[in-house]
């Protein structure tokens, strides 16, 4: 709900089919007033849906056409007009990234790209990932912009799934006043209210400052759950000169009602159930028995200071402290006999705090007509986790007239571990540019440590896991605006466990090689993209032939894919966004029984299409669009012999901008369609049912 220009240029795309066939389609305008947004690592185009700019994939703000891999942006514009109210919803239209894959459970932003799970950044800082429960989450409306870089990263990050990682960008002072308030109301009580507030606070514009927050509640489709969450950002920048910038950045966020834990038995909703089907609003759990409360705050700054036209040097340090405390009775099977699940207990209480700092010497040099933009870094994160838990086992509940009348007994803490995980890397990275050709090399070393202590055994493991890793891409940038690029990346990721002799794993390795087009067409607002990969992890742990129950690394998983994006302005009142990806992952290498087969949940094929009109003459004012999302088949178990149904959802919008006063009206799954998110061995998600919101705000 950031103010918007009143005629951001639209955008068009319509990229369907494969391997290179595409066609037009087009944009729409934006209805609200332009905001400069200033930041160090701002595209500057949070205003619009096409973003030109971004930091994510070379750690410096480099033009999208130029740089040699696979990158998209969903700015804050995009996110407000399609509603999103989690970061998962954020990536709905983006090709490549299965982001909804827990359905109407969205506790944790579980994201797939390019068929792995991806890492998530908070401005190019790594968020905690060794706890689960407690892992914290970001409010969109906090946020600029949200980059997804796709494929291997380590050569930056260290350690990263190889399909690639979530960069989320905070909201920053701008030196150009920004002031909002909304109220958003919608179905299953749906209530929610935030505020934006942005600007200097001397007339030399040396100091700047911003705080933003939000409060949101709701029930949820399914029966006797609820979520609630507010927090609160705020941010001060100095800047005494045009060389100088500090700007310090906390956020508080507290969930006393944190969602709830419910995928079904694959018998009941996948698969029929002769003794009836679950329903999608079925609750498992236990009302007034389950809890699930997490508490997250943060605080850390970003330093710039060039030195001179040559050398600038930055730091971006954050501190995160996160606790949860989680009890919670879930289904996990269904009885053979009667329309009954069984169920499972569990008790859980995490303290999490993590520390992350990245310093980067950045050098603009040239040797002859090659010019070169030379990065230099070394980062440090150290992440503590401690974790008391206990598991067990209640009662059966009849799905199709349950009764929560019967007690519930939770289970007694049985188990306390402490861990922690340190990583420490050193990276090099050379952008060189000469005439219209752009080469990017870059290499890192990293040495990551992880230590387990079993508090009840007394018991004690430790890793160490060394790293090389790299990139290397090749661009060139016609007058046409078209750009053709190859690269190859590789990355790493720390394995826990021993095989049989006792020598622990090595990491899992990533390596990909990709081929792509980007198209910025002369005198429109665009960006086209087009990328074929072929990706593999190897070191993937699979059954000892030799010794059971123990584990060898030779296992291996394929996944190779097209990738179609663009978003366009072809005129001020007409915006259109569209995607494609064929994904094909395959476990090459097994000892399981599972070599040829998919990997789980993986939809084959996606396909998304946006538009957004601004209407003319005496609807001035009025903008209208939707949107419709496909996700293809995916396997619901290793062996392959079940299938997810293809599903096709559709979105709509409306809004009216009057002065400074704005309503807005989003609907999702427009046809209230019941279908399946994701299915796994254990258990199936249902997809999120419709959902409709208001949002009334005021821009001063």
């Amino acid at each position: 709900m950031n103010k918007r220009k009143t005629a951001a240029k639209g955008a068009l795309l319509l990229w369907a089919g494969m391997a290179g066939h595409a066609m037009g389609a087009q944009e729409t305008p934006q209805t609200l007033p332009a905001v400069t947004v200033s930041g160090a690592d701002s595209g500057g185009d949070e205003d619009n849906v096409v973003a030109h700019k971004a930091v994510g994939a070379t750690k410096t703000n480099t033009p999208l056409i130029e740089t040699t891999q696979s990158v998209s942006v969903i700015t804050q514009a995009q996110m407000a007009s399609q509603g999103a109210r989690n970061v998962p919803q954020a990536l709905r239209y983006l090709a490549g990234a299965e982001s909804e894959v827990s359905g109407a459970d969205y506790r944790f932003d579980t994201i797939m790209l390019r068929g792995f799970a991806a890492d998530e950044y908070l401005d190019g800082l790594r968020l905690p990932q060794v706890s689960y429960w407690s892992r914290p989450q970001w409010d969109p409306y906090l946020l600029e912009r949200i980059e997804v870089v796709k494929g291997p990263s380590s050569v930056l990050y260290g350690q990263v799934n190889p399909g690639g990682l979530i960069n989320l960008t905070s909201k920053k002072p701008t030196e150009e006043p920004v002031h909002e308030v909304y109220l958003t109301g919608g179905n299953h009580n749906q209530f929610g209210t935030g505020f934006d507030l942005s600007g200097p606070l001397d007339d030399q514009k040396q100091w700047l400052g911003r705080v933003a927050g939000t409060l949101f509640q709701t029930d949820t489709q399914v029966d006797h759950t609820r979520y609630k969450h507010y927090d609160i950002a705020p941010s001060l920048t100095w800047q005494p000169n045009d060389r100088t910038s500090l700007t310090l950045l906390a956020q508080l966020r507290r969930d006393p009602d944190s969602g709830f834990f419910n995928m079904l038995p694959v018998n009941g909703t996948l698969v029929s159930n002769p003794n009836g089907k679950i329903s999608d609003h079925f609750y498992g759990g236990q009302p007034g028995t389950d809890s699930y409360e997490r508490k997250q705050a943060s605080v850390g700054y970003q330093f710039s200071h060039e030195f001179n036209d040559v050398w600038t040097f930055r730091q971006n340090l954050r501190y995160v402290s996160s606790t949860s405390d989680y009890q919670m009775v879930y289904p996990f099977g269904t009885a053979t006999d009667a329309p009954a699940v069984h169920r499972s207990t569990m008790n859980i209480n995490e303290t999490l705090n993590s520390f992350t700092v990245d310093n980067q010497a950045e050098a603009n040099v040239s040797t002859g007509a090659v010019g070169h933009k030379i990065l230099m870094g070394v980062d440090y994160l150290h992440d503590s986790l401690h974790q008391n838990s206990g598991y067990g086992s209640t009662s059966d509940l009849n799905y199709l007239n349950p009764d929560y009348s019967a007690p519930v007994d939770l289970p007694d803490v049985t188990n306390r571990n402490q861990q922690t995980q340190s990583q420490t890397g050193f990276y090099l990275q050379d952008q060189a540019k000469w005439q219209r050709w752009v080469l990017n090399l870059g290499g890192r070393y990293d040495k990551a440590n992880t230590v387990t202590h079993n508090l009840v055994a007394a018991s004690r493991s430790e890793e160490n896991d060394y790293a090389t890793t790299g990139r290397a891409g090749l661009l060139y940038h016609f007058d046409s605006g078209f750009a053709p690029y190859v690269s190859y990346s590789t990355s790493f990721v720390p394995t826990s466990g021993t095989d049989y002799n006792g020598n622990a794993f090595k990491p899992t390795k990533g390596k990909q090689a990709e081929a792509g087009l980007k198209y910025q067409p002369n005198g429109l607002d665009a960006l086209f993209t087009a990328a074929v990969y072929n990706l593999r992890q190897t070191n993937v742990a699979t059954a000892d032939p030799d010794h059971a129950n123990f584990s060898v690394q030779t296992g291996e998983i394929r996944s190779k894919g097209i990738e179609l994006e663009g978003k366009v302005n072809v005129t001020p009142s007409w915006l259109v966004t569209a995607s494609y990806a064929l994904t094909d992952p395959e476990v090459t290498k097994s000892n399981n029984g599972v070599e040829g087969n998919s990997p789980v949940g993986i939809a084959r094929q996606s396909a998304t299409l946006w538009s957004e009109y601004n209407l003319p003459g005496k609807f001035d004012g009025f903008t209208v669009g939707g949107g419709v999302r496909y996700v293809g088949t995916s396997y619901a178990n290793t062996d392959n012999t079940m299938k997810v149904p293809a599903a096709t959802v559709y979105d709509a919008m409306a809004r009216y901008r009057l002065q400074q006063w704005q309503l807005a009206l989003n609907v999702q799954n427009l046809t209230n369609k019941t279908y399946l998110a994701s299915c796994q061995d254990n258990g199936c998600y249902y997809g999120l049912k419709r959902q409709y919101v208001a949002t009334l705000s005021y821009q001063w």
